[in-house]
């Protein structure tokens, strides 16, 4: 079942969530609020897995990617993980040069994110 806010569209597809941004740029605060209020409460269940697609997505604030790391820590500590996915090339730069591109597993494209879970339940 898809569900749809201000900030995401979000559907589900073999068991994994995919959390797709909506807005063009995710830069003031009540947006970034939002969308980690969204993310941890999808955190919040065991072992849940999350593609997030950036497609559209052209800025990032410093405190987005705050959320994003507190989304991922949140998730680790229950078993999840989130793989991202349709990163601009300006975003990427950003989680190269800060390192997060090593904290994050990121693909191209957001079937590639889903594929890579699928694949991984098949190991």
């Amino acid at each position: 079942m898809a569900e749809t806010s201000d900030i995401v569209h979000m559907s589900e597809h073999d068991g994994v969530q995919v959390v797709r941004l909506r807005s063009g740029a995710i830069r003031e605060e009540r947006e970034v609020e939002a969308l980690g209020r969204e993310l941890l409460a999808l955190a919040e269940e065991p072992g849940r897995r999350i593609v997030l697609s950036f497609l559209g997505i052209q800025h990032l604030t410093s405190l987005a990617l705050g959320k994003l790391i507190q989304v991922r820590k949140r998730l680790a500590e229950s078993g999840g993980e989130m793989r991202l996915a349709d990163i601009h090339p300006q975003i990427y730069e950003v989680f190269r040069i800060t390192h997060l591109d090593k904290l994050f597993k990121i693909f191209e494209h957001e079937r590639e994110a889903l594929a890579s879970f699928l694949s991984d339940a098949e190991r």
